[in-house]
């Protein structure tokens, strides 16, 4: 049996169980589902965009970049309050890139102090490094670096808190040169700010150095209930995946999107929602529907030669996933800002095949549609 398989089968599937298992019963703060339900018509909408970063309390601008090998998060600031926060994921890179939030869990910031180890130092050791030891061995082509191998947990080869690590979202999947804003609420706590999209010889962009800390004070700022207006809505679910108006018009927009359950699927994460334009090399939806799967060998690589990968990611919503959202006793609600011009879209999850969850469809912004 080949050390891929041996992982597949002995690793894989009896992870995927615990991780569910500790997602349901793990404790957790509920994600309110404050809105101030303020649909704007089109003649709105601009200058609602435009003033985003005054009505928003909290405002974090991640810059994505590469310097030589080393591929950098630049966070505009590490420490903000509770509530509703934008994020502007600013991809100063010719590759694509995501900003995936997840709020590390006590037992994790425990495990720290007894090590002696910085919070960041920590993850990186036992989650961050044991997956790229995860993915080099599914490469056939790779050699196995047994200085990521996991030590300390190597009986259950990830720590037992990580599957309480709580998805909080973030932007989604941006192209190169391309920004991107997402509005999600943030309760207290210490998150993991990372992309772990995957360069061509399969390096996690976290393992290569994509990969910060953001803290949230239990301090209330305005933003606490005012969520943004929006002009569209999306949904998405386990059961009848993503269902939209397909009529959207031309121009600036916020999505508001409700994550009506979640589910862990086969590659340990819920689903989330991206938007995509259609027609540009890898967008081809069967070519797209292959990639959103970072365990396959080619699944999320991207290039800066722009060769690996859709071409024109545009953002969206990382995954939000509480044990209440996977008993179906929660939903949870983001926003995506974003700029549509006339064209194909398709959205998308990034979960293993999407089409057949119906988490992949396409639509058409008709020049004549808008303002």
């Amino acid at each position: 049996m080949s050390y891929s398989t041996f992982l597949s089968k002995s690793l894989t599937k009896p992870f995927i169980a615990v991780l569910t298992v500790l997602f349901i019963y793990a404790g957790c703060s509920e994600i309110p589902n404050t809105t101030n339900d303020a649909v704007l018509s089109g003649q709105e909408v601009h200058s609602e965009l435009s003033s985003a970063s005054h009505s928003s309390p909290n405002v974090v601008e991640v810059i994505a970049r590469h310097e030589g090998d080393e591929y950098i998060f630049e966070l505009s600031t590490d420490e903000i309050p509770t509530g509703w926060t934008t994020f502007r994921l600013i991809n100063d890179s010719h590759s694509t890139h995501f900003a995936y939030l997840a709020q590390i869990p006590q037992n994790a910031k425990d495990g720290a102090v007894e090590d002696g180890a910085e919070l960041l130092d920590y993850w990186i050791k036992h989650v961050t490094n044991p997956f790229q030891f995860f993915m080099d061995g599914l490469l056939p082509e790779k050699e196995l670096n047994f200085e990521n191998f996991p030590t300390k947990y190597e009986d259950t080869f990830f720590p037992p808190w990580f599957g309480e690590a709580l998805p909080s979202g973030g932007p989604g999947f941006t192209s190169g040169m391309t920004t991107s804003e997402t509005t999600v609420y943030l309760e207290e706590g210490e998150y993991i700010v990372e992309c772990y999209v995957k360069n061509a010889v399969g390096d996690f962009h976290s393992y290569l150095g994509m990969i910060e800390l953001l803290s949230v004070s239990d301090e209330f700022g305005d933003g606490e209930h005012q969520s943004p207006a929006y002009t569209q809505e999306v949904s998405i679910s386990s059961e009848n995946g993503i269902e939209f108006d397909r009529h959207i018009p031309a121009g600036e927009h916020t999505f508001k999107v409700t994550f009506e359950d979640q589910a862990v699927y086969e590659h340990l994460l819920g689903h989330d929602i991206n938007l995509v334009t259609q027609g540009h090399g890898m967008s081809a939806p069967n070519k797209l529907n292959d990639w959103m799967n970072w365990m396959l060998p080619n699944g999320l690589e991207s290039s800066s030669s722009s060769d690996l990968g859709p071409q024109k990611f545009l953002g969206g919503v990382q995954t939000i996933l509480t044990p209440e959202m996977l008993a179906g006793e929660e939903k949870a609600t983001a926003y995506f800002h974003v700029d549509l011009k006339p064209g194909r879209y398709i959205w998308v999850a990034e979960v293993p095949d999407p089409k057949s969850k119906g988490m992949m469809k396409a639509f058409t912004v008709s020049q004549g549609a808008g303002r």
